[in-house]
């Protein structure tokens, strides 16, 4: 159970510094989150594999499949928070509350 909460973690880590890298394009997102997972997985020395007692060839393949689940896990967090920004967005709906605050008539 540590092990998957350290995976949802460093995802979320993963996820942070990549929106950090400004100006990152829609088509390689996917790659900076591989990146950055496998550089996460390394800097921690994390084998996910050997936590749940499965047997890898040799340590290094474990720590990059590692690296891929973080990176997976950041791109399901970036799906879920993209979600409830939406959500957000769709309840507080921001065009009306400036018309109000400004005395604006609606045009259209």
């Amino acid at each position: 159970m540590y092990a998957f909460g350290m995976v949802a973690l460093l995802g979320l880590a993963v996820l942070v510094v990549a929106k950090m890298v400004p100006r990152l394009a829609p088509e390689i997102w996917a790659t900076v989150l591989v990146a950055f997972g496998m550089g996460a997985a390394w800097l921690a020395d994390f084998n996910l594999f050997e936590a749940w007692g499965l047997v890898v060839r040799n340590d290094t393949i474990g720590i990059t499949l590692t690296g891929f689940l973080i990176a997976g896990a950041g791109y399901f967090w970036r799906e879920v928070l993209q979600f409830f920004a939406g959500m957000a967005r769709k309840f507080t709906d921001e065009a009306k509350t400036i018309e109000m605050t400004e005395q604006l008539r609606r045009v259209a």
